[in-house]
């Protein structure tokens, strides 16, 4: 029994074999290691670019909304300024105070015609005693908050405009009190009624796939009013005050918004799929060499009992693990891509001329007695400049424009030139003669056209001189007028010459000042224009003087910027800075090519004419322009009027229409123009030419930088592609401007002729300007040139068939009149 109990094997823990040890380190080191870079990317995929996205989203839908506030409030400034404007009638305050019932009708009927955007229009007589004297069933007051509002407005307080629920939709109401200076209680009040549907169209600038707009009037309880857009997310929303104290707004950013301007997580779980995969392959690494070094190791120590157990594999796997790691770290740090900044032009710094009436050039007494009637023409004046503009001429002319204002009752005049060499000498001279006739004068510098226009405005003189050739050749200048608001055209600008001729001239002694508008121009269209996504843009001035200042505006707006020909030079050396012709553009076509540019932007010499090239290089006419900007206008601004001149497609007529809008055909001529934008409160307008036309937003003269940048703002908020915007537009086979030469009186004796004995069969003639004849197919037209010794011709039909046939006719009718013209086409 001993012996069997000593025999008896008794069963213990086998001690772990060296292998296994190791193994199981080597695995477990591996996975420490993968873990410290899967925390490492998903503190970045779950941390920090969560937070970057919500900064820049949160800073995109917050500029958003401050441009929103903008526009709102400067669409209820418009509508409180134009009220005012129409209460300050004299005839009205004498109607309202005499109870003149025919008198009071026709203001009236004049009111809904200056407010068709409006729901109701209303003159309310409010009598001596103001409001106390108010009939409300004769007033037809819809609610006590018209009453309000009026009340206090009768009181002289601060009145806003306040919204409220009639009849299951929201009206707001703006009123504005008719008062003599120095009345105590209003003899009446206009009060103007909108459907918020305005307010929407207003909100509705910006593109509604960004996101949603809502406006909010906080009284006993918040209620929202009006909205534009849409949101499909539940990001909070930012609020930003408006101009009306109760009103608030605020703008949740859409998905599609988010999704354009959020860093996606995609290369994070990239790199945390390679780093278990990197893992997987280092673990498989160990292993093997787990195994080699125990192999090796007890072979050794089978071979020499003194060797020790060094397992050399394993720190080479550590190694090869280590340089895995780094590979992976270094794959993390993405190099950001190098960027190169358009620099700005910088402004030309042109000092200005001392001017004194001291300089005057010559007493009243000798006043050139006849000057040439060719330089006064339909819009403008111009001519050469060493010989027909010469000093004593321009003094002339300056004394004439100073007294034609003066009995207009306009005191100051606003002074600029362009940068042709010519320029500073007339601009001189015209000083002079503003300030011999008693007339002060601002003199803002070398600047484009537009911002004389702007200064007008900006400084309340409400007239202007504008020293330019604009497009014509450098031996050439002229002089632009606008007085009391009115530019200058027709009879207005030949009156000047019957004024100097007759002595009709004013004396006095008017002071002359310098002042800086360039800035302030250029934040006032930084208010107003919103650019969603930033453009890259090549700008061509020509050499004209809207390089001084068009590379700065456009570069604060957002753009990226490539200047082309932005020194002003007035020799013009590198191409003649006229956009509507097409060898003009080729630098401009290759550029924007060359740069990848979304767009390339082309001014006349003085930059009220803009051109237009596409990202593909296609030059696109200005009445196709016109078609995008008219369908953003009257989408705003339903039953809006949109003029253009005669040369322009006849496309536009039904596009317009079917916008909802007014079309409206007229002169060519930015002065026409003008002077038609206000006679019919037409928000838009364009000539082929270039010229632009705001009212919307704007002021309602041509300006070329403007208009580029209302165009970039579409763009942005909508679709950069151009090209592609435009082939939802018809077209049709056209020609650009042909020109005849001819002379300056025989021009116009051929378009009368023609008008008179023209045969062009069933077509229908207009006479509006020159000689339009419209036909089935398409339509021609001829018309003497207001600025150059030349007939002007543009055809335009269905197909190239009809086109040559209406030239051809053209021609022939042309050629029984003046066989000597020379026709190149």
């Amino acid at each position: 029994m001993a012996k069997k109990s000593a025999n008896k094997k008794t069963t213990t823990a086998k001690p772990a074999k060296p292998g296994n040890i190791l193994f199981s380190t080597a695995l477990q080191s591996t996975l420490v290691g993968f873990t410290i870079i899967a925390a490492g990317l998903l503190y970045l995929a779950f941390m920090d670019r969560p937070a970057n996205n919500r900064d820049r989203i949160e800073t995109l839908s917050s500029h958003l909304v401050e441009n929103q506030s903008f526009l709102l409030n400067q669409s209820i400034e418009g509508l409180q300024q134009r009220l005012s404007a129409y209460s300050s009638s004299a005839e009205l305050l004498t109607a309202l105070d005499s109870h003149d019932d025919a008198s009071l009708e026709t203001f009236s009927q004049e009111l809904q015609r200056a407010f068709p955007e409006a729901v109701s229009t209303r003159l309310i007589e409010l009598g001596p005693l103001g409001i106390a004297a108010l009939n409300k069933e004769k007033a037809k007051l819809r609610n006590s908050i018209e009453v309000d509002i009026i009340r206090r407005a009768s009181n002289d307080d601060s009145v806003e405009p306040e919204a409220y629920r009639y009849q299951k939709q929201w009206l707001f109401s703006l009123v504005q009190p008719v008062r003599a200076e120095g009345q105590r209680f209003a003899s009446g009040a206009i009060l103007i009624t909108l459907d918020s549907k305005y307010l929407m169209q207003q909100l509705a600038r910006l593109d509604g796939a960004l996101g949603q707009t809502t406006l909010t009037q906080e009284s006993l309880k918040a209620q929202t009013f009006a909205t534009s857009g849409q949101s499909d997310t539940q990001v909070q929303a930012l609020t930003a005050d408006t101009g009306v104290s109760q009103w608030k707004i605020s703008f949740t950013p859409s998905a599609l918004l988010i999704g354009n301007n959020t860093n996606s997580n995609e290369i994070i779980w990239i790199l945390l799929a390679v780093s278990a995969l990197a893992s997987m392959a280092a673990t498989a690494i160990v292993i093997n060499g787990v195994k080699k070094g125990i192999n090796d190791n007890l072979n050794t120590l089978m071979e020499e009992a003194d060797s020790g157990f060094s397992m050399p594999g394993f720190a080479q796997a550590a190694d090869q693990l280590q340089q895995l790691r780094q590979q992976v770290v270094q794959s993390s740090n993405e190099a950001a891509p190098e960027t190169t900044e358009a620099q700005p032009t910088d402004p030309i710094d042109e000092p200005a001329p001392e001017l004194s009436v001291d300089d005057a050039f010559s007493p009243l007494d000798t006043l050139p007695i006849d000057l040439p009637a060719t330089i006064f023409r339909a819009y403008d004046i111009r001519g050469l400049a060493d010989t027909e503009l010469n000093d004593e001429a321009c003094y002339a002319i300056g004394m004439a424009i100073g007294s034609a204002a003066i009995d207009q009752g306009q005191q100051t005049i606003v002074l600029a030139a362009d940068g042709r060499h010519s320029s500073p000498r007339i601009r001189e001279a015209m000083s002079n003669g503003l300030q011999a006739s008693g007339c002060d004068v601002i003199d803002i510098g070398t600047l484009p056209t537009p911002l004389m226009y702007f200064a007008t405005h900006q400084l309340n003189t409400q007239s202007g001189v504008m020293i330019t050739g604009s497009h014509n050749p450098s031996e050439y200048n002229g002089i632009k007028v606008v007085i009391a608001g009115k530019a200058l055209s027709g009879e207005a600008i030949s009156t000047l010459r019957e004024r100097i001729h007759n002595r009709q001239i004013h004396m006095g002694s008017g002071s002359y000042q310098t002042q800086s508008i360039e800035q302030d121009y250029i934040d006032y269209i930084l208010n107003d224009v919103a650019i969603a996504q930033p453009l890259k843009v090549v700008i061509d001035a020509g050499n004209g003087v809207a390089g001084a200042i068009a590379p700065q505006l456009f570069e604060e707006l957002g753009c990226e910027i490539v200047p082309l020909y932005c020194e002003v030079d007035g020799n013009f050396p590198n191409h003649h800075p006229d956009p509507s012709v097409e060898s003009n553009l080729q630098d401009l076509i290759e550029r924007v090519k060359s740069e990848e540019a979304d767009l390339g932007i082309a001014f006349d010499g003085d930059g009220d004419r803009v051109g237009v090239v596409t990202a593909e290089g296609n030059i696109v006419p200005a009445d196709r322009l016109l078609m995008l900007l008219a369908q953003d206008v009257v989408s705003r601004n339903p039953g809006a009027d949109v003029l253009f001149d005669v040369k322009c497609t006849r496309n536009l007529n039904t596009l317009i229409s079917n916008y909802g809008g007014r079309p409206i055909m007229w002169k060519t001529g930015h002065s026409f123009m003008k002077e038609k934008m206000q006679e019919t409160g037409a928000l838009l307008g364009g000539e082929f030419s270039g010229h632009i036309f705001f009212k919307e937003r704007w002021f309602g003269f041509d300006d070329g930088m403007y208009a580029a940048a209302r165009l970039i703002e579409i763009l942005s908020t909508t679709d950069p592609d151009l090209d592609a915007q435009l082939m939802s537009f018809p077209n049709s086979v056209g020609t650009p401007e042909l020109k005849i030469e001819s002379d300056e009186h025989q021009k116009f004796a051929i378009i009368e002729q023609l008008a008179k004995q023209g045969d062009f069969g069933n077509g229908k003639i207009s006479t509006l300007d020159g000689v339009r004849v419209d036909f089935p197919d398409g339509w021609g037209l001829v018309r003497a040139s207001n600025t150059t010794p030349m007939l002007i011709l543009r055809f335009e039909a269905d197909d190239d068939d009809g086109l040559l046939r209406i030239q051809q006719l053209f021609k022939d009718q042309l050629a029984g009149i003046d066989n000597s013209l020379n026709f190149s086409f």
